[in-house]
C-alpha cells in the first residue's frame, strides 16, 4: 500500500509541476477571470440599457394642475413598483383637436409614448397600443384613483398624509429561515456543478496526449497502473484547487476595488459559515475525484484527440441530469428523493452540500464522506481495470503478432 501511494505521489508531483508551471496554465487561469469581468461589464451595461428600453412613457393631456396631481399620486405609489416598471409621465397641454393630438403623440418616435391619458381625473381615458391586462393600464388606473382620493380629501379639509406602518422585527422565524437556507443550498450546488463541469475535462486531453506519445507505456513499465491513475487524478485535483484559489482571490479583489451596490443575500447555513465552507471544499474534492475517475476511464479508451473532443458532450449531459436529481433533494432532504440523492455516489456531494445548508446535524456528513471516498477509490480501480484489459492487452497482443511476423519472415 505504501509503495502504491509513493508511486502515485511521484506521478502526481510530475503532472502537477508540468501543468502549473506551463504557459497554457496561465491562460487557463486568466480565461475565466477575463470572461467573468467582461460578463459583469456587459451585464451591467445591458441591464441598464434594458431598463431604459423597457420603461414605458404615457402622455397626459391635461392642465398643469391636474398633471401635478397625477404626478404627485404616482410619486406616492412609487415604492410599490420597480424603477423599470414605473411609467414615465409626459405632460402635454390640451390642443384644440384632442384626437389629432393623440395621434401625433402616439406616432412620435422620439418620446416612445405607448399610451395617452385624456379626460383628467374625472373622466380618465387611456388610448394606446396596450392590452387591457397590461401593467401600464393597471398602474395608470391606480395613479388616477390615488389622485382622485387625494382631491376628495383635500376638498374635505383633510390633506393626505403618508401612513407610517408600525414594524416589529423578531429575531428569527423558522419558516423564513428554512426558505432562505434553500437559496444558500441551491447556490452551493450551482457552484459545485459549474466548477466540476469543465475542470475534469483536462484529464482527457492530458491522458490521450501521453498515450499518443507512448509515455503511458513507459510509466506502466515502472509503476502500477492504479498508481498512475491515482496520481494523475490527485494532481489535477490540486491543479483545480490552485485555479479556484486564484479565481476567488481575483473575485475578492474585484469586489474590493469595485464594490457593488448590493450583494446577493445568502442566509447563514445551518452548520455555520466556517464549517459550511470546509464541507463545500471537501464535497468539491469528492465530486471531482468521482467525476475525474470517470473521465480517466473514458479517456483511457479514447485513441485520438477527435474522440476526446466528442466525449465531454455526453458526459456533460449526464452531469446535468445528476445535478437536476440532486436539486430535487433541496427542501426535501429527509424524503425519499433526498435520501436517494445522498446515497447515489455521483449525486451524493451535491445532495450533502445542500443538507449542510439546511440541517445542523454533522454525523450524516461523516458517513457521506466515507461513502464517497470508497466510491472514488472503486472508480479509480475500475478505470485502471478497463485500461489494463482493453488498452494494454491489445497493445501486447499487437506487439506479439508483429514479433511472430518478423520471425516467420526470417
Amino acid at each position: 500500500m505504501m509503495g502504491l501511494l509513493e508511486s502515485a505521489y511521484v506521478i502526481g508531483r510530475r503532472d502537477f509541476t508540468a501543468t502549473v508551471f506551463s504557459k497554457a496554465f496561465i491562460f487557463f487561469l486568466l480565461g475565466p477571470v477575463i470572461l467573468l469581468g467582461v460578463s459583469f461589464l456587459l451585464g451591467g451595461v445591458g441591464e441598464r440599457m434594458a431598463r431604459q428600453d423597457m420603461r414605458s412613457s404615457v402622455a397626459v393631456i391635461a392642465s398643469e394642475a391636474e398633471f401635478n396631481a397625477i404626478e404627485a399620486a404616482q410619486t406616492r405609489l412609487a415604492p410599490a413598483f420597480q424603477d423599470y416598471e414605473r411609467v414615465a409621465l409626459v405632460h402635454a397641454e390640451p390642443d384644440y383637436v384632442i384626437a389629432a393630438q393623440i395621434d401625433d403623440l402616439l406616432e412620435s418616435r422620439e418620446q416612445r409614448i405607448v399610451a395617452v391619458l385624456t379626460g383628467g381625473i374625472d373622466r380618465p381615458r387611456l388610448t394606446g397600443a396596450i392590452s387591457e391586462t397590461s401593467n401600464v393600464r393597471d398602474q395608470m388606473q391606480l395613479v388616477v384613483e390615488e389622485a382622485r382620493q387625494a382631491r376628495v380629501l383635500a376638498r374635505a379639509g383633510a390633506a393626505p398624509s403618508p401612513i407610517e406602518l408600525e414594524f416589529v422585527e423578531v429575531a428569527e422565524s423558522a419558516g423564513s429561515i428554512a426558505s432562505l437556507r434553500t437559496t444558500t443550498a441551491r447556490a452551493a450546488q450551482m457552484i459545485l456543478f459549474m466548477l466540476t463541469v469543465f475542470l475534469p475535462a483536462m484529464l482527457l486531453s492530458n491522458f490521450v496526449e501521453e498515450k499518443s506519445n507512448k509515455v503511458i507505456e513507459v510509466l506502466t513499465a515502472a509503476v502500477p497502473i492504479d498508481a498512475i491513475f491515482l496520481g494523475k487524478l490527485f494532481a489535477m485535483l490540486c491543479v483545480s484547487l490552485v485555479g479556484i484559489a486564484v479565481w476567488v482571490f481575483a473575485a475578492l479583489l474585484g469586489l474590493a476595488i469595485w464594490p457593488p451596490e448590493s450583494l446577493f443575500d445568502l442566509t447563514a447555513p445551518a452548520v455555520g459559515w466556517p464549517l459550511f465552507i470546509l464541507l463545500v471544499l471537501i464535497y468539491y474534492c469528492a465530486n471531482y475525484l468521482l467525476l475525474g475517475a470517470f473521465y480517466l476511464g473514458m479517456g483511457s479508451q479514447a485513441s485520438s484527440v477527435r474522440e476526446v473532443q466528442t466525449l465531454p458532450i455526453p458526459i456533460m449531459v449526464v452531469q446535468v441530469f445528476i445535478f437536476l436529481f440532486a436539486s430535487l433533494a433541496v427542501g426535501s432532504y429527509s424524503g425519499f428523493v433526498g435520501i436517494a440523492a445522498a446515497i447515489f455516489p455521483f449525486s451524493s456531494p451535491l445532495a450533502m452540500v445542500s443538507l449542510a445548508a439546511q440541517a445542523p446535524e454533522l454525523w450524516p456528513h461523516l458517513l457521506a464522506i466515507a461513502w464517497q471516498a470508497l466510491w472514488a477509490w472503486l472508480s479509480v480501480k475500475l478505470a485502471a481495470g478497463f485500461f489494463r484489459r482493453n488498452v494494454l492487452k491489445s497493445d501486447s497482443g499487437s506487439a506479439s503478432t508483429s514479433a511472430l511476423g518478423q520471425g516467420s519472415t526470417a
